[in-house]
């Protein structure tokens, strides 16, 4: 329902998974239509809501009015964010647009969070009003689209350099060290390699980029400690684009072992990937 935001995750995802690019990138683009760019918290990856007030809302404040960052922002950064890591190009300009986006709509549920922990389902955007709902209604899903899609991107603009969304960076060189400072902390990606790296538990404390070698290396903190004093952590790691940046990549860790669902990882842990 592109009139209402809702639901293209659900056909994002599926349409992929089935090989039909064609609804794919229909989602997207209409993402594209009603997801803005603008300098301010409210708006910027503010995805099109007007009607929920009237559904999960406040009893006082019943009305049809533009919505911040009700649940289409955090579900529609899944699809924007995910798209923009499979670009051909992620460092480009206008692929750059897509992470702005995305990265936005993805960071828009926590500002619906109160000091108190309270999560409005979203926020009243008359200019007589200009405050949080009273209600939770359905924040659920905005604040579990937040958490899916919480990375660290790095990639270097055209313009400003060396930029992280997510992360803290320094230059030494040709080296580029991120200290993730995302929610999660769970899940990278280096743009000019296209690696995306992906741990379930646990958390990834730093990671560097060499852009001579395009060697990665990935330090990892402790995780969830087994009843057999075991620190446990399936990582997974995929390049989104096949030869990205001229190069395949492979992971230089032949200890680990391989499972169904990726690879078991006894932290702490650093992992390097280099070019194949």
């Amino acid at each position: 329902m592109a009139w209402d935001s809702t639901g293209e995750e659900g056909v994002y995802y599926w349409s992929n998974y089935f090989n039909d690019t064609a609804t794919a990138n229909k989602s997207v683009n209409a993402i594209r239509g009603y997801m803005p760019t603008v300098a301010h918290w409210g708006w910027n990856g503010n995805a099109r809501r007007y009607w929920d007030f009237l559904y999960a809302g406040s009893i006082v404040l019943h009305r049809i009015e533009r919505q911040i960052h009700h649940y289409g922002s955090g579900l529609n950064s899944l699809v924007t964010l995910d798209n923009y890591r499979r670009l051909r190009d992620p460092q480009s300009a206008d692929s750059f647009y897509e992470l702005r986006i995305g990265y936005g709509g993805n960071q828009g549920p926590l500002s619906n969070i109160d000091a108190e922990g309270f999560g409005s389902m979203a926020f009243h955007s008359y200019p007589d009003t200009m405050k949080w709902d009273e209600y939770s209604g359905d924040y659920g899903p905005n604040f579990l689209g937040h958490v899916q899609g919480a990375a660290t991107y790095v990639l270097h603009h055209e313009t400003f350099g060396w930029i992280s969304f997510g992360g803290n960076v320094k230059v030494t060189n040709d080296t580029v060290a991120v200290e993730p400072r995302d929610a999660a902390r769970r899940r990278i990606f280096v743009a000019p390699i296209s690696l995306f790296v992906e741990l379930d538990a646990g958390e990834i404390e730093s990671f560097s980029y060499d852009a001579l070698t395009k060697e990665v290396k990935v330090t990892i903190g402790s995780g969830p400690i087994t009843v057999s004093g075991e620190l446990l952590i399936t990582m997974k790691w995929e390049q989104t684009v096949k030869d990205a940046g001229g190069c395949e990549m492979a992971l230089q860790s032949p200890q680990l072992e391989r499972r169904l669902d990726g690879w078991k990882v006894q932290a702490p842990h650093t992992l390097t990937f280099s070019v194949k």
